[in-house]
């Protein structure tokens, strides 16, 4: 009887101090906290990148710690950009990464470019150019591929269509030039601003680039369609050739 009662307080004992010593789950509630900080607006532009990748990582990846993972992605590619741009079957090879988990970063450049296509719907109400020109820019959000656009102008340098031709390299000046003639007799147009993206390099021009354009130019001129200027875009950043004084003697014809 005294041996079972010392028994069952040596063994009553050991759990309290194992119990004491347990540490407390540093984790525990930590995605309700993110989750507040969002909805609370502390997220913004000064918020690290994995922060907001191991949040959107809560929505495919339920009931596990998204942060060690957000980070090895980060750790990659760099950058949450370089993240949402990895092809798919780069990101699936990454572990921890599902094909749905894939699915769910891969659609966010598209949802958001959508987004900024719908809000830049203004485009054809102004004739102001800094205005055209922040519009045009937008058109190319998002575009992992080089693509060439041609924005048509009426008598009075209002914007009147807009159109991606087909893509491909801007100094492919055959193809490119027929096309342009096309929409713009299509659309009785006056004048017209060229662009192009440079998906993968800065906002500038090549010599390829200079020289392609200096053809398009001549060549619309004879037709009586005038090129204004052309755009070289890269993200959020551009060029304009008509506003540069190394190459605004293109467009003096």
């Amino acid at each position: 009887m005294v041996l079972s009662f010392l028994k069952s307080q040596y063994f009553s004992c050991i759990i309290n101090i194992e119990v004491e010593k347990m540490p407390e789950n540093i984790h525990k509630g930590h995605r309700a906290r993110l989750k507040d900080e969002f909805l609370n607006g502390v997220f913004g532009d000064e918020t690290p990148d994995y922060k907001w990748l191991e949040l959107l990582l809560f929505y495919c990846i339920p009931q596990k710690d998204t942060n060690p993972l957000a980070h090895e992605l980060i750790n990659k590619y760099k950058s949450l950009s370089g993240v949402l741009e990895a092809p798919m079957s780069d990101l699936t090879s990454v572990k921890g990464i599902s094909e749905n988990s894939a699915i769910l970063l891969k659609m966010i450049i598209p949802i958001a470019r959508k987004y900024v296509l719908e809000k830049s719907k203004s485009l054809f109400e102004h004739s102001d150019r800094e205005q055209i020109e922040q519009n045009i820019c937008k058109q190319f959000f998002g575009l992992e591929n080089e693509r060439i656009g041609v924005l048509l102008l009426n008598q009075t340098g209002k914007p009147i269509a807009f159109k991606f031709l087909n893509e491909g390299d801007f100094c492919e000046v055959g193809i490119s030039t027929r096309e342009i003639v096309k929409f713009a007799l299509e659309k009785n147009a006056q004048s017209l601003i060229l662009s192009h993206n440079h998906p993968k390099n800065y906002a500038l021009p090549s010599d390829d680039d200079i020289s392609a354009t200096e053809s398009i130019i001549s060549t619309l001129a004879k037709l009586n369609i005038r090129v204004v200027d052309h755009l070289i875009i890269s993200g959020t950043d551009y060029v304009s050739l008509a506003q540069s004084t190394k190459y605004s003697y293109l467009f003096d014809l």
